[in-house]
């Protein structure tokens, strides 16, 4: 995409963080509660937008562990971010958390094309994203 990055949410206005490692684009989303609310659709434009980037070939969300997922949530998440994950044409989507967040979000995900996989270390998300 050819979007200025003025024209995506800045994470720093959210609970929220992106960092960029070689080939993956990592969403952190430790301070998020869970709610679909500003902040997760703010999240959920970036990923899509900055996702879909040449310079992106895998994606990984990280959770922290007072992550929150009400049903509603992962409705939410099993639709919307599903849909994201088509948009950006990756070949990998993974999602991190100590906890079972991550196999939650990736047991409702449904990306055609993608690998998806569900960790409990950043280290070997990140190793995992950049076998791409």
């Amino acid at each position: 995409m050819s979007e200025s990055t003025d024209t995506l949410p800045d994470p720093a206005a959210y609970e929220w963080e992106f960092e960029q490692r070689g080939n993956v684009g990592i969403w952190f989303m430790q301070g998020w509660r869970g709610f679909a609310d500003d902040a997760l659709d703010a999240a959920s434009t970036h990923y899509r937008e900055r996702g879909s980037r040449a310079d992106i070939e895998a994606t990984l969300a990280v959770f922290g562990d007072d992550t929150n997922l009400p049903r509603e949530t992962q409705e939410y998440m099993a639709k919307e971010w599903s849909e994201n994950g088509a948009y950006t044409g990756v070949e990998k989507v993974g999602f991190v958390s100590e906890g079972t967040t991550a196999m939650a979000v990736k047991s409702k995900m449904d990306i055609p094309g993608a690998d998806i996989e569900s960790f409990g270390d950043l280290d070997a998300a990140v190793e995992w994203a950049q076998s791409v």
